[in-house]
């Protein structure tokens, strides 16, 4: 049985196999998905509103859940958030700009996500009550790696969701009939990922698709969006300096 480390080494090593058939783009935000869904700008293609409208109605409605299950859970839920939300920086770019010549820029908008990745992974703790749990979300975040395959990257999540399914079932069995919240968690984790295999499918068919017509300022691109100002204006000034 591999070690929680040699676990990531090898979902890291096959990320590197993935690279090495790809080309590159630039240092993403990893922004939780929750922040990131509001940032489209008018530059973005029409898949990143797809991405987002994913996330808001099939993942970020599990947080509730995901916090019901435990600390444990909810933290692992939260860095899974975040790896979307670097991804979703990613669909960002590439929406923006051409597919980069460079492999090295593609390893550096990749980044992110797989670090994230192995932050989920490194999560996944033997000795947590929600052991299952936490596997569940960490067999899942394999997913993310699709990104990296050309032709057919939505075979690549038909490949890694049953293991993330096989943890699910394991946690639906375990609560049936003594936590809703637990059971309601499991399915819905599985529902999202069969969302962004429809997606996937739907949008990046022969793999990550970018704007043949964009740019190639790739760090431009992939820096976040300006906060939005408050509704009520900027602070009041303090009182002036006394005489």
């Amino acid at each position: 049985v591999l070690s929680r480390l040699e676990r990531v080494t090898a979902r890291l090593e096959q990320l590197e196999a993935h690279l090495a058939r790809s080309s590159g783009a630039p240092a993403a935000s990893s922004t939780p998905a929750a922040a990131v869904a509001n940032t489209v700008s008018q530059s973005d293609a029409a898949f990143v509103a797809a991405f987002d409208k994913l996330v808001t109605e099939s993942l970020n409605v599990l947080s509730e859940k995901a916090k019901a299950c435990g600390t444990d859970v909810e933290a692992s839920f939260k860095e899974f958030q975040n790896a979307i939300g670097a991804q979703r920086a990613m669909l960002a770019v590439a929406s923006r700009c051409k597919k980069p010549s460079d492999e090295e820029v593609f390893r550096k908008i990749l980044q992110p996500t797989s670090n994230l990745m192995a932050k989920v992974e490194s999560l996944r703790d033997r000795r947590s009550k929600c052991f299952n749990h936490l596997s569940m979300i960490a067999e899942g975040v394999a997913c993310l790696q699709w990104v990296c395959v050309d032709k057919t990257p939505a075979s690549l999540l038909g490949d890694m969701m049953p293991g993330s399914e096989m943890y699910g079932n394991k946690v639906i069995v375990e609560h049936k009939g003594k936590s809703e919240e637990n059971v309601l968690f499991a399915q819905g984790f599985k529902n999202f990922l069969v969302e962004l295999q429809k997606y996937v499918k739907a949008h990046h068919a022969t793999g990550l698709s970018w704007n043949s017509n964009g740019g190639t300022d790739y760090f431009a691109a992939a820096a976040p969006a300006a906060a939005v100002p408050s509704a009520a204006g900027p602070p009041r000034a303090g009182p002036p300096p006394p005489p």
